[in-house]
């Protein structure tokens, strides 16, 4: 059972990742780089499909991930206005891309909106 809850888990967060950036019908400004630099560093949190996914990420690229009970680590960085990221585990270790959008206090990535903490 923990096996398949794994194997979901990475399921759901790489597919909403992989999705890419798609117009949303909540109005925001999509970030560019340098926003991007200065939103990433800290700590957010999202629920999908009723769980809480908690993100911390540095300001040296590392991040780490607590979702429903599972742990990953990674890496993030910035290409041209996309925020890139690539866990060890989840996602099959592929580094997925995504514009980010600010709507109020809340900031959407890959089709998922994060709160900063």
């Amino acid at each position: 059972m923990i096996m398949m809850k794994k194997y979901l888990v990475a399921a759901l967060f790489g597919a909403s990742l992989a999705s890419g950036f798609a117009p949303i019908s909540v109005a925001g400004e999509t970030l560019k780089s340098h926003q991007i630099k200065k939103f990433v560093p800290g700590r957010a949190t999202a629920k999908i499909m009723g769980s809480h996914v908690s993100i911390s990420m540095s300001r040296s690229g590392r991040l780490s991930a607590k979702w429903d009970g599972e742990r990953d680590t990674g890496i993030w960085r910035v290409a041209g206005d996309q925020l890139c990221i690539k866990f060890n585990k989840w996602m099959n270790g592929a580094t997925r891309c995504s514009a980010v959008t600010r709507a109020g206090n809340s900031y959407r990535v890959a089709g998922v909106t994060f709160s900063k903490n």
